[in-house]
């Protein structure tokens, strides 16, 4: 199959996904060493009354997250292979611990392809639901981006990306058609199913933004801001080659975001990574207790 080949070449050649990863980490540490040096610690922090409630609100919907993108997985796969619930949400965390390691959460795809017989029709669906969130994940990054266009003055090199990224569709639509052979294949129902979960995901961790951002920043930026911010750092986060479970991107894409409208930017860097060990450490273990206590090996 083409796309174990592919798979392989991309393994056997570790060294370029290594050099991505380590180029865009020391750029993004370097940004935020270099935006936050000298800075006094967070005098502008702001603990609402309901601080230890909205904590509670973020972890709640934190498992809420999870449990929507294995009810999603389960719907995706149903014309094929039955599964219970239970099992796509050990299948998930386990991709999610897999992803430190591997590149563009190719560890989420393997960990769903190794556990279900249709090794064609799976990674199949995987693309699918990929495809679907990032569009949504793209959608919400356009508005974030809009505001780095008219602040930065960029709107020619956003134009220019877009035009490029178009190409790159285009470039690859004949990669792309055998799955849209599955998708064609799906009841309009069960579309509609994944994408209306899709959305609900993103507005789901898009809250749980809101809400820890809100907690630091209070009222000194808008609303439409701060989730013209949320969508711009799901963005980069999503387009960016991650190490460490993506530390250091989330941070440096916020920075680059809010940078022209908050004094201290230590206000928008912690929220930003404590976001990060809710949704990705915390979960990311479970993973790890799963993948340890599964009876399958995972193979590339």
């Amino acid at each position: 199959m083409q796309i174990k080949n592919n798979h392989s070449n991309f393994i056997h050649k570790p060294w370029i996904i290594i050099s991505a990863k380590i180029i865009v980490l020391l750029g993004c540490v370097y940004l935020i060493t270099s935006k936050i040096q000298g800075q006094a610690i967070t005098e502008g922090f702001v603990q609402p009354d309901g601080f230890v409630i909205t904590i509670a609100c973020i972890l709640i919907l934190m498992i809420f997250n999870w449990y929507l993108e294995a009810l999603r997985w389960r719907i995706s796969i149903a014309t094929f292979e039955s599964i219970s619930t239970l099992k796509a949400i050990r299948v998930i965390l386990g991709g999610l611990a897999l992803n430190w390691i591997l590149p563009f959460a190719t560890g989420d795809l393997l960990a769903r392809i190794s556990q279900q017989k249709d090794k064609y029709q799976t990674t199949s669906a995987a693309v699918l639901n990929r495809g679907i969130m990032m569009v949504v994940t793209i959608i919400g990054g356009v508005y974030g981006s809009s505001f780095i266009a008219q602040e930065y003055q960029l709107k020619g090199w956003f134009a220019l990306i877009f035009l490029i990224l178009i190409l790159v569709a285009f470039l690859l639509r004949k990669r792309l058609i055998k799955f849209l052979l599955f998708f064609q294949k799906l009841s309009r129902r069960i579309i509609l199913q994944i994408i209306g979960i899709s959305i609900l995901r993103y507005a789901v961790f898009s809250l749980q933004f809101f809400l820890m951002l809100s907690i630091f920043l209070g009222d000194t930026v808008s609303e439409e801001l701060i989730f013209g911010g949320v969508g711009w750092i799901f963005l980069a986060r999503s387009s960016l080659p991650l190490f460490f479970g993506g530390i250091g991107v989330r941070e440096a894409s916020g920075i680059i975001f809010f940078d022209p409208h908050v004094e201290d930017l230590q206000l928008v860097l912690i929220p930003v990574f404590l976001i990060w060990i809710i949704n990705s450490v915390l979960p990311s273990i479970l993973g790890l207790i799963f993948i340890l206590k599964s009876k399958h090996t995972i193979q590339a």
